[in-house]
Formats: structure tokens, C-alpha cells, sequence
């Protein structure tokens, strides 16, 4: 069967109710009832659904949060996060058949993912943002671990078997874990505090986790406090990828810290930009300039009213910086992208959210809410110029929308993939707050890319089966790709204008 008659199959054959609910990151409860339309709803451009994937049967809202991946032998799994329906391992070996291999009970709000390695075994965290409340803890996790409906932190789990997930420890932290990061080095946990807005003493805390069953607390690492503002906690940590430096996007400010220390990080530069309401991710990636030189840049999204349903629309964008070598002191802005859509939507969530960047594809895919599922190419971002009024509309400032799609009932919190072929088609999976986990296909838009390929966490190598490029936001340490012909990367470079 060819790909569109799979996206037509898949199409027609899921029309099932569900349950819409608000999100500001907090883990609102399910609200108003609507429709779940699996139809194709027409909006895209170079990609069609696949396949959809229901959590429960209940009809209600799937609650779909962050999405990870992992590969095992031949089998390739994604670990898709939800507010408190535990970590459901989806096995998508045949991405146009998903099937669930197992779920981890852990029925917490949020629930953050990151994958690595520790010796043979394989790790993943999952976060509870806020308490673990009477549903988390009547939950399996909280049984095997000895923790309450007032505990909050970080669950370490071993998916070594992913069809079998074990309880490993605890980190606890009493200001909650909103999103956490592992070091590069598999060794330590930054953690994003879930007392976003009321905090006047923000902190990223920092644990130990190189003895996986005993996480040690490091500190909290004080950060600055910015007055009369939405708040200053960090919301979200990405590591480059030697492990030497990390991008705190806090809300009213994005950090660059120098963590060549991991337990001692410094802060280098501090980004507060007033065109951006909430710094809500900070991702870097270097790319090689028409010249040869090397050109270091930032992309913050702004996750305008932290995703609050109202009837503007692209919502929050893009907003790019250089942060080449004493840039990073004081970062320049080259601009600010939006998605092309402006026409209103009363009542629905309309902003940019999680974003993966690829950095060897120099592409860049992200869940925009009701906006559905973008891919972009940011190859451009190595030699544009701009300045911080420059502002473009799907296209400019060195980047440059080629795929999306929009289901009428969407409401996507994530979107990456974990393989990229030559001309620069994928599978990519979406998780959603309302449809749950979602299947694209992405057909390359005429791209030339390195192809990217999953690393087999069996394979051996120690405790570094690192991907090349920075560890993403909201992302697994161990997750993407062994490197493909890095020298010939400049030369494939796409130059599609």
C-alpha cells in the first residue's frame, strides 16, 4: 500500500470523540467535550497523516505531552509523555502501524522525558510538574518507590526491556520538575522548577546521577531574578553538545551558562527581550558559513501566554540569535520567524511550543497547538543578516517553512522524528493533548540532506551513545543519530531560497 493510501485509510477509519482541555503547562484537568476529526482536513503542504494512536479508549482527551525515541536491537520505540497517563512506550518499528508495547504507571502531570545510558542499562526520567497528587500516587512508580501524593521531582525508570519498565529512584524536588535536562556525560540532571511564576529566588536544581538508584543533590544554582515580570525559573535546559554550555530559557530571560563544570555552571550571557512574553525553549546549533567559518546561533521560542486559548494567531515565534564565540555575552538578534498563518482562532491555543533541531539536516520540526505540525528548513541561519526588528512570515531570517499539517481538532504539543532519509523524507510523530499520538509523512521538499539514522542503545560503546549536535530541549541525551560522511555535510547543504 502507498504512503497516501495508508493516510487515507488511516484517515477514514478514526473518527472517535474526545474531550478538549486547556494546557498552560500546569496540567489542567479535561474541560469542554468536541469531536475528535481524524479526516484528513486538508491543510497541508508536502505531508499527509498516517496513522493515530488512542492512550485509552475512554474517548476523552489523550492527553499527549512530550515524545522521545529509542532503539533496541531492530525494534525502534518513541516514549510519548501525558499528563497523567503514564509514559506509554508506542513501538514504531512500522511507522505506519504503531502499537503500544507497554506503559509505564506513572500517572503524573507533564511528564518530561530524556533517555541515556548508564554501563549497559538504559535510563529515561519522566517529571512530575507539581505534586504527584492521589493519582500518582495510587500510581505503580509511587508503590515501588515509596512516595506520596505530595511528593514532586524526577522518576529515573529502566527501559532496558522497553516492554518491561522498571522503577529505578527518585529525585526529589520540592519545587517540582517542570522539565529537566541530563548532562551530555549522563551524569547529572538539571532541573527546570515547577514554581514558574511566584519565585523570587529562582534556582535550576542540579543532581548526581551517575549511581542511577541513589541521585545525589548537587545545589540549587541561584539565577537571576528579573522584577515585574511573568517570572524568572527556568523553564527548559539544552546542553550543546560537548556537555560545556546550556541555554535556560526562564521565562522572562534565556541564560547561557557555562557548564564545563557541571556541578559549578556560570552564567556567560543573559538574553531579556521584551518582544518575547514567555522564553519558553532555547536550542543552539552550529552551522558553517558560505566562507568555511563556523557560526554559532540561538533559537528561543515564545510560548506567547503560556499557551492560553485566545483568538491570536501565529501566537508566539522564533526569535534567533547569534551567539558566536564573544557573542554569547551579549547576544545578537537577527530576527524573529512566524508560521504563515495570521487569520484568527477564537478560543484555541495558537504559539510555538517543542521543537527538535537536527543539526547535520539543518532542519528544524515543531508542535504549534492548534496549528498542527511545521518542518523547517534553517540552513539559511549560517549566513543571514538581520537585526532585532527583522520579521518574517513562514520565510526570512535564514529560515524557511516546507512542510506542515493542520487536523481541525489538533492541539500538538510535540513533533520530531527519529529518521531522515537522503532527500530529506521522514516519518515524524506528533503527541497531542486532544488527538493523542499522531503519524505524519514528510516527503523531503526536494532537501539533500545527510541521512539520519537511530543508534542501537544495545549496541556497545559504553555509556556515551551520543548523538551528534546539541541535546535537544525537552530531549533524550541518547536519541538521534550516528554521524553520516560529517565532512561531505557542507557540501549537501541545501540552498533552496
Amino acid at each position: 500500500m502507498t504512503i497516501a493510501a495508508v493516510a487515507a485509510a488511516a484517515s477514514a477509519a478514526l473518527l472517535l470523540p474526545t474531550t478538549a482541555h486547556a494546557h498552560d503547562d500546569g496540567g489542567d484537568e479535561p474541560s469542554a467535550t468536541r469531536e475528535l476529526q481524524v479526516a484528513d482536513s486538508g491543510a497541508g503542504t508536502e505531508m499527509s497523516p498516517v496513522a493515530n494512536l488512542q492512550y485509552d479508549d475512554t474517548g476523552a482527551a489523550q492527553a499527549g505531552s512530550d515524545i522521545e525515541f529509542l532503539k533496541v536491537g531492530r525494534r525502534e520505540y518513541a516514549l510519548a509523555g501525558t499528563l497523567r497517563k503514564g509514559l506509554q512506550i508506542v513501538d514504531i518499528t512500522d511507522p505506519t502501524a504503531p502499537r503500544i508495547a507497554a506503559v509505564y504507571d506513572c500517572q503524573i502531570s507533564q511528564g518530561d522525558i530524556q533517555v541515556w545510558k548508564n554501563g549497559t542499562r538504559i535510563l529515561a526520567s519522566y517529571t512530575a510538574d507539581g505534586t504527584f497528587g492521589t493519582a500518582g500516587a495510587s500510581s505503580q512508580c509511587a508503590k515501588d518507590l515509596g512516595l506520596d501524593a505530595n511528593s514532586s521531582g524526577t522518576v529515573i525508570v529502566d527501559l532496558t526491556d522497553p516492554t518491561a519498565p522498571k522503577s529505578v529512584s527518585f529525585a526529589s524536588v520540592p519545587r517540582g520538575s517542570h522539565n529537566m535536562t541530563i548532562h551530555p556525560s549522563g551524569k547529572y540532571l538539571y532541573n527546570s522548577n515547577s514554581d514558574l511564576i511566584t519565585s523570587t529566588s529562582p534556582t535550576i536544581t542540579i543532581y548526581d546521577v551517575s549511581v542511577p538508584e541513589s541521585p545525589r543533590k548537587v545545589q540549587d544554582f541561584p539565577i537571576p531574578f528579573v522584577p515585574a515580570s511573568l517570572g524568572s525559573e527556568s523553564h527548559d535546559i539544552t546542553f550543546n553538545e560537548a556537555g560545556t554550555r546550556a541555554y535556560s530559557a526562564a521565562l522572562s530571560q534565556t541564560l547561557v551558562l557555562d557548564t564545563t563544570s557541571p556541578e559549578q555552571p556560570k552564567i556567560v550571557g543573559e538574553i531579556v527581550d521584551p518582544s518575547i512574553n514567555v522564553s519558553h525553549g532555547s536550542d543552539p546549533i552550529t552551522l558553517t558559513r558560505a566562507d568555511g567559518t563556523q557560526r554559532d546561533v540561538l533559537v528561543v521560542t515564545d510560548e506567547r501566554a503560556g499557551a492560553a486559548g485566545s483568538a491570536e494567531c501565529p501566537g508566539g515565534g522564533l526569535h534567533v540569535y547569534d551567539v558566536t564565540g564573544s557573542n554569547e555575552r551579549d547576544p545578537k538578534k537577527l530576527g524573529t520567524w512566524f508560521i504563515p498563518v495570521v487569520q484568527p482562532q477564537a478560543g484555541t491555543r495558537c504559539t510555538s511550543h517543542v521543537l527538535r533541531i537536527y543539526p547535520d539536516q539543518e532542519m528544524l520540526t515543531i508542535g504549534w497547538y492548534g496549528q498542527g505540525v511545521r518542518v523547517l528548513d534553517i540552513s539559511g541561519l549560517a549566513d543571514v543578516q538581520g537585526s532585532p526588528t527583522t520579521v518574517a512570515i513562514g520565510d526570512g531570517v535564514g529560515m524557511r517553512e516546507v512542510g506542515n499539517y493542520v487536523f481541525p481538532d489538533g492541539d500538538t504539543w510535540s513533533f520530531k522524528t527519529n529518521r531522515i532519509a537522503a532527500d530529506g523524507s521522514f516519518y515524524g510523530y506528533g503527541n497531542d493533548l486532544t488527538r493523542g499520538f499522531d503519524v505524519y509523512r514528510f516527503s523531503g521538499a526536494g532537501l539533500s540532506v545527510p541521512p539520519l539514522e537511530p543508534t542501537d542503545m544495545r549496541s556497545r560503546g559504553g555509556g556515551k551513545d551520543r548523538p551528534r549536535g546539541p541535546v535537544p530541549a525537552e530531549g533524550a541525551v541518547a536519541l538521534l543519530a550516528t554521524p553520516f560522511l560529517a565532512a561531505a555535510a557542507v557540501s549537501l547543504r541545501r540552498r533552496f531560497r
